[in-house]
C-alpha cells in the first residue's frame, strides 16, 4: 500500500516539476540564477523517476536496485549543491566570487558520488541492498549542510539590506529552506510518512513564483509601474545618482479610501484608483517622472530636482490640475488625496528603508476629512 501511494505521490510531483521545467526554460537562458534552478528542477524529475523505477523493478533484483539507489545518492546531492547555487546567484552581486568557492562547493557532492559509484561496483553481485552506512550518514550531512548555508547566506543578506522589497523576498526565501530540512528528519523519525520528494517539490514551486513574481513590473488595476518596478528602480537611482540634482520621493495617497471602500463596491474603489492612476500618468510622462502604484490607495512618484521649490511648485500644479481635471469627479465621491515627501541621501535617510520610513513626517498637502 505504501509503494503504491509513493508511486502515485512521484508522479504528481513529476508533473508539477515538469510545469515548472517548461515554464522556466526563457528565464534560465537569461539569469544563471534561473539556470541553476533550472538544472535543480531537471535533478528533481531524475530523482522521483527513480523512485518510481525503484518502486516497479522487483526488490530481489538486487543489481538493477543497487544501481538505482546509487543514482538516487547522486541526484539527492546534487540537488542540495545546486538547491545553495541558485540562492548564490539569486543574492550575489558578483558572481565571480565563486571561482575561490567552487571547489568547497562542488567537492562534497562528487566525493559522494566517486564513493557511491564505487560501493555499487564493489558490492553489485551481492545478495542483499544494505547500504553503507558512511555513504548514508554523509549523504545526510551534505543535504543539511547545503540546505543550511543556503538558508543561512539568504538570512544574511536579507539581514544586511537597506531594501524592503528585496528583504521580503530574502526574508520568504530562507523560511522556505528549512521546509525540506524538517520534512528530512520527519521522514528519518516516520519512515512511511513519505513527504520529502512533495515537500521539496512546493518549496521548488514557491520559489519559482516568487522568482516569477518578482518579474511582474505592472500593475493590473492602475496599468502603472508595481512595488516590484518600484524596488528596482530606486536601487537602479540610488547606486547612479546625479550629483548636481537631490532625488525626491513623493507619495500621494488617496484620502477616505477605507471609509469609501466600506460603503461602495471594492469594483468602485478600484475605479477610483485607476482614475487617479490616470491622472498621475497625464501629470508625470511629460516631466520624466517614474510613477508607480505603491500599497493599497498610495502612489509613488520619484523624481530629482536641483532644489525643494522645483518639488513644491510641482506638487502646487498638481493639485490645480486636480481641481479641474474632470476624470476624478467621475466616482461616488469627491476623489482627493494627501502628499507626503522625502529626500534621500540625507542624515536621515541615508537607506532606501529610510527613504519609504520617514516620508510620511514631511506633508505638502494634508489628508481631505470625510464630509459631514
Amino acid at each position: 500500500m505504501t509503494s503504491v501511494y509513493g508511486l502515485q505521490v512521484d508522479v504528481i510531483c513529476i508533473i508539477i516539476l515538469l510545469m515548472i521545467h517548461f515554464g522556466n526554460a526563457r528565464l534560465a537562458l537569461l539569469h544563471k540564477s534561473m539556470n541553476a534552478f533550472q538544472h535543480l528542477v531537471e535533478i528533481s524529475i531524475v530523482f522521483n523517476l527513480l523512485n518510481i523505477l525503484g518502486a516497479i523493478i522487483p526488490q530481489t533484483n538486487f543489481p538493477v536496485q543497487r544501481i538505482i539507489n546509487c543514482l538516487k545518492i547522486i541526484a539527492c546531492v546534487s540537488m542540495g549543491n545546486f538547491w545553495f547555487l541558485t540562492v548564490y546567484y539569486t543574492i550575489s552581486t558578483n558572481t565571480y566570487k565563486l571561482r575561490k568557492w567552487a571547489l568547497p562547493i562542488v567537492f562534497p557532492s562528487i566525493a559522494l558520488s566517486i564513493a557511491s559509484i564505487a560501493e555499487t561496483i564493489a558490492h553489485f553481485s551481492d545478495k542483499t541492498m544494505e547500504l553503507n552506512p558512511t555513504i548514508w550518514i554523509f549523504l545526510n550531512i551534505f543535504s543539511i549542510a547545503y540546505i543550511v548555508a543556503a538558508a543561512i547566506l539568504c538570512l544574511r543578506n536579507a539581514l544586511k539590506s537597506h531594501n524592503p522589497f528585496l528583504r521580503k523576498k530574502l526574508y520568504a526565501v530562507t523560511f522556505v529552506m528549512f521546509v525540506p530540512l524538517i520534512s528530512m528528519f520527519a521522514q528519518a523519525r516516520f519512515m512511511d510518512l513519505y513527504i520529502t520528494a512533495p515537500t521539496f517539490v512546493l518549496a521548488s514551486l514557491f520559489i519559482y513564483l516568487v522568482f516569477t513574481h518578482q518579474r511582474i513590473t505592472v500593475d493590473p488595476a492602475t496599468g502603472l509601474n508595481n512595488m516590484n518596478k518600484l524596488g528596482q528602480y530606486l536601487y537602479n537611482i540610488t547606486q547612479s545618482q546625479d550629483p548636481a540634482k537631490r532625488l525626491f520621493f513623493i507619495k500621494l495617497q488617496v484620502d477616505n479610501y477605507k471609509a469609501m471602500r466600506r460603503k461602495y463596491k471594492v469594483s468602485t474603489a478600484i475605479f477610483a484608483l485607476t482614475r487617479m492612476g490616470q491622472f498621475l500618468r497625464t501629470q508625470c510622462n511629460s516631466q520624466g517622472m517614474f510613477l508607480a502604484h505603491y500599497e493599497k490607495n498610495s502612489f509613488a512618484i520619484v523624481v530629482e530636482y536641483e532644489d525643494f521649490a522645483e518639488l513644491e511648485a510641482f506638487v502646487n500644479q498638481l493639485i490645480a490640475n486636480s481641481v479641474e481635471d474632470s476624470s476624478l469627479s467621475q466616482v461616488p465621491w469627491a476623489l482627493t488625496f494627501s502628499i507626503y515627501w522625502s529626500e534621500y541621501g540625507t542624515s536621515e535617510n541615508k537607506y532606501i528603508d529610510d527613504l519609504l520610513k520617514n516620508v510620511n513626517k514631511n506633508c505638502l498637502k494634508p489628508p481631505t476629512p470625510l464630509p459631514r
